[in-house]
């Protein structure tokens, strides 16, 4: 497709999500009919493909990765066929592959399950047409894989709270097992209150139910949990935990609840450990626990960790200065740790590449990173202390693809790698 072309789907499907959303906005408890036919539209899918290539991934059950698709069956073929056979009603949606991956910081693994490509295709279809239905009713508390809210608005929430509002009381919560335990008829329930048309209903359960293929063997669904990795489950949990949302608000809790998918922090003034109780009970509605051992009521003067970021109520040092104490952010142990394992699985053992190619490859993941701690508003001291374990790890990089004897600090004396353009923290 060309790049006009694009442009034109693009425009195309973004009308018709401003047309359901205002829909939806104008009234709350409409239930929507007549959906189906919107999900396998040309643009629909055609922006969807878009989507699903932009977020790469790898190969389902299946095998087929999108370089064999390109090559071997064609995109315009490819889609077609999805088309074909949402059209016919005859599409079935494949298990998906079960692999782990590292949890940043901790030595437990993180489940993943990865649909086959034509099945993503299906589920952003879906989500296209889907998402303003539900984003109509979803509240302000909520922050995460919502289209124009990000995890720094609910950075910038916390920041307020807690240096303008006095609420110094934090309950830094962690749901058990969330993507594993959600109850999959309390979410189809959730789901019909704005969809009505019973072949969408269908493509939900079928995406639920689809099963989990490991190492070779086939598990059916329990009745329980969304593959945390499918791209619906986003707006699957979003639409579960948006009752929650719900639940709070009503409660009266004199507190402000910030939810980034099934993370979330509630701040008080005070009666910590009475909220969490309250909190038990409401997530119990949905057969959901909060962790014991990770679940915790800290005082912001201790500190916490959230998407990211340290959160630390510090007193101000400036005589005369309006307020007595401040919010001060820096980058949590967590985060440090994870982008220095990142580091130094770029550099790795890669010899045959020049330190300019390496630089090109590492440039990207750094700004990356920081980027995402400057909008932050992240303190920068911290941050700048990753320059010299950057040159550290180079030091390393250069002495050993080199067999130099030294410890290899000539190879980089002289501030070699910042002028052949390795990115600085500053």
């Amino acid at each position: 497709m060309s790049a006009q072309g694009a442009i034109k789907v693009r425009n195309k499907v973004s009308d018709l999500q401003s047309k359901l959303s205002h829909a939806a906005k104008q009234s709350l408890d409409r239930k929507f009919g007549a959906l189906y036919d919107k999900i396998y539209r040309e643009d629909v899918i055609w922006e969807a493909w878009k989507r699903v290539r932009a977020n790469k991934g790898g190969p389902g059950v299946d095998e087929q990765d999108f370089k064999y698709i390109e090559e071997n069956i064609g995109v315009e073929q490819f889609l077609k066929g999805i088309r074909e056979e949402l059209k016919s009603e005859s599409y079935r949606a494949e298990p998906v592959l079960r692999c782990y991956i590292d949890k940043p910081g901790k030595s437990e693994k993180r489940p993943l399950g990865i649909p086959i490509i034509k099945d993503r295709v299906c589920q952003m279809a879906g989500k296209l047409v889907m998402e303003p239905l539900f984003e109509a009713n979803f509240l302000e508390c909520s922050h995460g894989f919502r289209p124009g809210r990000s995890a720094h608005d609910a950075i910038r929430v916390i920041d307020r709270k807690i240096t303008f509002k006095g609420q110094r009381i934090v309950i830094d919560a962690d749901i058990a097992g969330f993507f594993d335990t959600i109850r999959q008829d309390i979410l189809m329930k959730l789901v019909k209150r704005r969809i009505s048309d019973p072949r969408v209903l269908r493509l939900i359960r079928m995406w639920l139910e689809a099963g989990v293929m490991e190492e070779g063997k086939y598990s059916e669904g329990n009745g329980l949990g969304t593959p945390q990795g499918g791209v619906i489950s986003p707006l699957l949990s979003n639409i579960y935990l948006h009752s929650f949302d719900k639940m709070f608000k009503m409660s009266g809790i004199p507190g402000t609840l910030v939810r980034y998918a099934d993370d979330f922090v509630i701040l008080l003034r005070r009666d910590g450990k009475k909220v969490v109780r309250e909190v038990e009970r409401m997530l119990g509605r949905l057969g959901l626990k909060l962790h014991p051992k990770k679940t915790r009521v800290v005082r912001a003067e201790d500190g916490f960790d959230f998407l990211g970021v340290h959160f630390q109520r510090c007193p101000v040092r400036i005589k005369n200065a309006k307020a007595r104490n401040y919010c001060a952010l820096w980058p949590s142990d967590r985060s440090m740790t994870r982008i220095k394992g990142r580091i130094k699985e770029v550099i790795g053992r890669r010899y045959s590449l020049s330190l300019e190619e390496l630089i090109e490859e590492l440039n990207p993941v750094l700004r990356g990173w920081d980027n995402y701690q400057r909008k932050a508003m992240s303190a920068r001291k911290r941050v700048r202390k990753l320059n010299g374990y950057v040159r550290d790890r180079l030091r390393i990089f250069l002495k050993r693809k080199y067999s130099d004897q030294s410890r290899g600090t000539r190879r980089v004396h002289n501030g070699v790698a910042v002028r052949l353009g390795i990115y600085q923290f500053g």
